[in-house]
Protein backbone atom coordinates (compact mmCIF):
# COMPACT_ATOMS: atom_id res chain seq x y z
CA UNK A 1 0.00 0.00 0.00
CA UNK A 2 0.87 3.46 -1.11
CA UNK A 3 1.60 5.78 2.04
CA UNK A 4 1.82 3.50 4.66
CA UNK A 5 5.12 1.59 6.24
CA UNK A 6 4.55 -2.33 6.92
CA UNK A 7 5.52 -3.68 10.08
CA UNK A 8 9.03 -5.18 10.10
CA UNK A 9 10.52 -8.46 11.58
CA UNK A 10 12.63 -6.92 14.75
CA UNK A 11 15.58 -8.12 13.40
CA UNK A 12 15.59 -6.80 9.78
CA UNK A 13 13.24 -3.62 11.11
CA UNK A 14 17.14 -3.02 12.92
CA UNK A 15 18.95 -3.82 9.97
CA UNK A 16 17.23 -1.80 7.78
CA UNK A 17 17.62 1.51 10.05
CA UNK A 18 21.10 1.06 10.22
CA UNK A 19 21.58 1.01 6.16
CA UNK A 20 19.29 4.31 6.03
CA UNK A 21 21.47 6.13 8.63
CA UNK A 22 23.13 8.92 7.67
CA UNK A 23 26.62 7.84 6.72
CA UNK A 24 28.10 10.77 9.15
CA UNK A 25 26.25 8.92 12.23
CA UNK A 26 27.98 5.72 11.55
CA UNK A 27 31.16 4.81 13.64
CA UNK A 28 34.21 4.87 12.15
CA UNK A 29 35.59 1.72 11.02
CA UNK A 30 39.38 2.08 10.71
CA UNK A 31 40.82 -0.36 13.08
CA UNK A 32 43.00 0.90 15.97
CA UNK A 33 46.01 0.11 17.64
CA UNK A 34 44.08 -0.11 21.07
CA UNK A 35 41.62 1.89 23.11
CA UNK A 36 41.60 4.94 22.47
CA UNK A 37 41.62 7.33 25.43
CA UNK A 38 39.24 10.30 25.31
CA UNK A 39 42.20 12.90 25.61
CA UNK A 40 44.45 10.99 22.54
CA UNK A 41 43.06 8.93 20.15
CA UNK A 42 44.84 5.56 19.09
CA UNK A 43 47.23 5.48 16.08
CA UNK A 44 45.49 4.02 12.93
CA UNK A 45 46.62 0.46 11.73
CA UNK A 46 46.29 -2.18 8.94
CA UNK A 47 46.18 -5.76 9.16
CA UNK A 48 47.90 -7.75 6.35
CA UNK A 49 49.65 -11.66 5.72
CA UNK A 50 50.10 -10.71 1.74
CA UNK A 51 53.75 -9.73 2.06
CA UNK A 52 53.42 -8.89 -2.08
CA UNK A 53 51.09 -6.35 -1.15
CA UNK A 54 53.90 -4.26 0.21
CA UNK A 55 55.73 -1.78 -1.53
CA UNK A 56 58.68 -3.19 -3.33
CA UNK A 57 61.67 -1.51 -1.20
CA UNK A 58 60.02 -3.76 2.41
CA UNK A 59 59.40 -6.42 0.35
CA UNK A 60 63.30 -6.79 -0.65
CA UNK A 61 64.42 -5.90 2.44
CA UNK A 62 62.04 -8.69 4.43
CA UNK A 63 63.43 -11.03 1.73
CA UNK A 64 66.98 -10.32 2.25
CA UNK A 65 66.50 -10.77 6.33
CA UNK A 66 64.84 -14.15 5.73
CA UNK A 67 67.58 -15.21 3.68
CA UNK A 68 70.14 -14.42 5.86
CA UNK A 69 67.72 -16.23 8.68
CA UNK A 70 67.09 -19.65 6.89
CA UNK A 71 71.38 -19.29 5.79
CA UNK A 72 71.72 -20.39 9.48
CA UNK A 73 75.41 -17.87 9.79
CA UNK A 74 74.42 -14.80 11.60
CA UNK A 75 77.50 -13.30 9.43
CA UNK A 76 74.59 -13.55 6.70
CA UNK A 77 73.04 -11.05 8.46
CA UNK A 78 75.64 -8.41 7.32
CA UNK A 79 73.86 -7.74 3.99
CA UNK A 80 70.83 -6.46 5.20
CA UNK A 81 71.93 -4.65 7.96
CA UNK A 82 74.72 -2.79 5.52
CA UNK A 83 71.91 -2.30 2.66
CA UNK A 84 70.52 0.75 5.42
CA UNK A 85 72.30 4.11 5.31
CA UNK A 86 72.16 3.39 9.45
CA UNK A 87 72.23 0.67 10.77
CA UNK A 88 68.50 -1.07 12.33
CA UNK A 89 68.54 -0.89 16.27
CA UNK A 90 68.40 -3.95 18.25
CA UNK A 91 69.08 -2.62 21.87
CA UNK A 92 68.32 0.31 24.29
CA UNK A 93 71.85 0.62 24.39
CA UNK A 94 74.60 1.68 21.89
CA UNK A 95 75.64 -2.07 19.53
CA UNK A 96 78.96 -0.66 17.68
CA UNK A 97 79.24 -4.64 16.61
CA UNK A 98 75.38 -5.77 15.87
CA UNK A 99 76.19 -9.24 14.76
CA UNK A 100 78.48 -9.33 18.11
CA UNK A 101 75.33 -8.45 20.16
CA UNK A 102 72.92 -11.04 18.44
CA UNK A 103 75.42 -13.25 18.96
CA UNK A 104 76.07 -12.68 22.80
CA UNK A 105 72.03 -11.87 23.22
CA UNK A 106 71.24 -15.77 21.39
CA UNK A 107 71.13 -18.70 24.15
CA UNK A 108 72.80 -20.88 21.68
CA UNK A 109 75.41 -18.31 21.49
CA UNK A 110 76.05 -18.56 17.74
CA UNK A 111 73.10 -16.07 16.53
CA UNK A 112 70.96 -19.06 15.75
CA UNK A 113 67.95 -18.18 17.85
CA UNK A 114 68.33 -14.99 16.78
CA UNK A 115 67.84 -15.86 12.92
CA UNK A 116 64.85 -18.25 14.41
CA UNK A 117 63.15 -15.42 15.88
CA UNK A 118 63.82 -13.80 13.02
CA UNK A 119 62.58 -15.75 11.05
CA UNK A 120 59.60 -16.89 12.67
CA UNK A 121 58.25 -13.05 13.19
CA UNK A 122 58.43 -12.27 9.44
CA UNK A 123 56.11 -15.07 8.53
CA UNK A 124 53.51 -13.65 10.88
CA UNK A 125 50.93 -10.92 9.38
CA UNK A 126 51.69 -7.68 9.73
CA UNK A 127 50.73 -4.53 11.28
CA UNK A 128 50.48 -1.37 9.48
CA UNK A 129 50.98 1.88 12.08
CA UNK A 130 50.16 5.16 10.57
CA UNK A 131 49.02 4.36 6.94
CA UNK A 132 49.66 7.12 4.69
CA UNK A 133 51.67 9.27 6.85
CA UNK A 134 55.52 10.44 7.04
CA UNK A 135 55.37 8.04 10.27
CA UNK A 136 53.94 4.97 8.24
CA UNK A 137 55.90 1.59 10.19
CA UNK A 138 55.43 -2.09 8.94
CA UNK A 139 55.63 -4.33 12.13
CA UNK A 140 56.02 -7.93 12.56
CA UNK A 141 54.27 -9.39 14.00
CA UNK A 142 51.03 -7.91 14.00
CA UNK A 143 50.19 -8.77 17.92
CA UNK A 144 52.68 -6.20 18.69
CA UNK A 145 49.54 -4.15 17.33
CA UNK A 146 46.57 -5.87 19.27
CA UNK A 147 45.28 -6.24 22.79
CA UNK A 148 46.34 -9.54 24.04
CA UNK A 149 43.85 -10.34 26.00
CA UNK A 150 41.74 -10.65 23.04
CA UNK A 151 43.29 -12.58 20.79
CA UNK A 152 41.40 -15.08 18.41
CA UNK A 153 41.88 -19.30 18.75
CA UNK A 154 44.10 -19.02 15.48
CA UNK A 155 45.84 -15.56 16.56
CA UNK A 156 46.68 -17.58 19.30
CA UNK A 157 48.09 -20.13 17.81
CA UNK A 158 50.70 -17.77 15.48
CA UNK A 159 51.62 -16.29 18.45
CA UNK A 160 52.18 -19.36 20.35
CA UNK A 161 55.05 -20.19 17.42
CA UNK A 162 57.61 -17.78 19.10
CA UNK A 163 56.06 -17.43 22.99
CA UNK A 164 54.90 -19.61 25.30
CA UNK A 165 51.34 -19.04 26.43
CA UNK A 166 52.28 -18.34 29.97
CA UNK A 167 54.84 -14.98 28.70
CA UNK A 168 51.86 -14.26 26.51
CA UNK A 169 49.50 -14.70 29.40
CA UNK A 170 51.87 -12.02 31.41
CA UNK A 171 52.03 -9.53 28.18
CA UNK A 172 47.88 -9.62 28.21
CA UNK A 173 48.13 -8.86 32.04
CA UNK A 174 50.36 -6.06 31.80
CA UNK A 175 48.40 -4.64 28.80
CA UNK A 176 51.01 -4.78 26.43
CA UNK A 177 53.73 -6.86 23.67
CA UNK A 178 56.92 -6.64 25.34
CA UNK A 179 58.81 -9.07 23.15
CA UNK A 180 61.09 -8.82 19.73
CA UNK A 181 59.08 -7.18 17.15
CA UNK A 182 61.13 -6.24 13.05
CA UNK A 183 60.34 -2.59 12.16
CA UNK A 184 60.56 -1.86 8.24
CA UNK A 185 59.80 1.73 6.97
CA UNK A 186 58.00 2.08 3.55
CA UNK A 187 60.83 3.16 1.88
CA UNK A 188 62.68 -0.26 2.62
CA UNK A 189 64.76 0.96 5.59
CA UNK A 190 64.91 -1.36 8.30
CA UNK A 191 64.55 0.70 11.57
CA UNK A 192 65.06 -2.15 14.49
CA UNK A 193 65.31 -6.08 15.60
CA UNK A 194 64.37 -5.38 19.25
CA UNK A 195 62.28 -5.41 22.59
CA UNK A 196 60.28 -3.05 23.52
Amino acid sequence: MRGRLCPLPGTFAVALAVLLMPFAALPALSQNAGAASAAQPAAEVQFGRDATRLPQPVQRMRQAIMQAATSGDIEALRLPIDMNELPPVFAKERTPDRIAYLKGASADGNGREMLAILYSLLTTGYAIRNPGTKDEMIVWPYHAALSLDKLTPSQEVEIYRFLPPARVKEMAAAGKYAWYRVEISPDGVWHSFSKE
